[in-house]
């Protein structure tokens, strides 16, 4: 009897033993299992975190100096000038240009016009509005010229204004090397110095990527209006409006000349 007994404790001892044993294997699972969770959690954080780095700020960065999506220039003391040019501008006669800088019509809006319009600006005969877009992204080798650039010229806006125009002739002067796929970021920063804004938190804005959000959106916005629309019924770059109203005359000094009151 003292034997039976002794051979039951003795499976009852190894029955506990196994499952002991089996606890605490399932332990040493759970926190594997949960291990590899925190692994995967921590690693979809990092691919989302860097996504949202490669793809540049996000839409609530919003260009300083900057009035529905464009910078608004106004001539003073011979110059020109774009902080509180929204207020200076009055009821003076205004035109508004939408560019893409990889566009070859814009290049050669910018060279007939742009002398025209900066020293009308300059005079204080109008108000100069400057709406950088990016439509050709897909023109540049895989670089995106359009976006930035686009968001070059925000920055430019937001911490250095008074060389906006300067820039944006720089901006242009680009467009064949974009074309090639030969404009890298210290290329366009140095053509963005050159021009007159060369400041760290230009430069910085620039390589960041700051308002690459913003350049998408307000892309976005300007496809979707149609007061922006041309006879094919799609927005395209360039259009320009004078005061408000699409202007579908000859964009050059005396159609604009013309259409502003301006001849004679």
């Amino acid at each position: 009897m003292a034997k039976k007994k002794k051979q039951q404790q003795s499976a009852r001892e190894r029955v506990r033993a196994e499952q002991q044993a089996l606890a605490a294997r399932n332990q040493r699972m759970t926190v594997v299992f949960r291990s590899l969770i925190g692994v995967a959690v921590l690693a979809v954080a990092a691919v989302v975190a860097a996504i949202a780095l490669n793809s540049g700020g996000g839409a609530s960065a919003t260009p300083g100096n900057m009035t529905d999506d464009g910078i608004v220039l106004v001539g003073q003391d011979g110059g020109v000038e774009a902080e509180g040019a929204v207020d200076a501008a009055g009821d003076l006669p205004r035109v508004s240009v939408y560019v893409d800088f990889q566009c070859p019509h814009c290049l050669s809006f910018e060279q007939a016009n742009m002398p025209f319009l900066t020293e009308q600006v300059e005079a204080g005969t109008i108000a100069l509005e400057m709406h950088p877009v990016a439509l050709m992204d897909n023109a540049s080798q895989g670089t995106q010229f359009s976006s930035r650039a686009a968001n070059a010229a925000a920055c430019v806006a937001t911490h250095e204004p008074g060389a906006f125009l300067d820039v944006t002739q720089g901006l242009f002067d680009l467009q064949g090397a974009a074309t090639q796929g030969s404009v890298n970021d210290d290329v366009l920063t140095g053509v963005v110095s050159d021009a007159g804004a060369g400041s760290a938190d230009t430069r910085a804005c620039i390589l960041d990527r700051e308002y690459d959000g913003w350049v998408r959106d307000a892309t976005d916005r300007a496809l979707s209006d149609p007061d922006l629309a041309g006879p094919s019924g799609r927005f395209g770059t360039p259009t320009v409006l004078v005061d408000g109203e699409r202007f579908n005359g000859a964009q050059t000094p005396e159609g604009l000349a013309a259409a502003l009151g301006l001849e004679g």
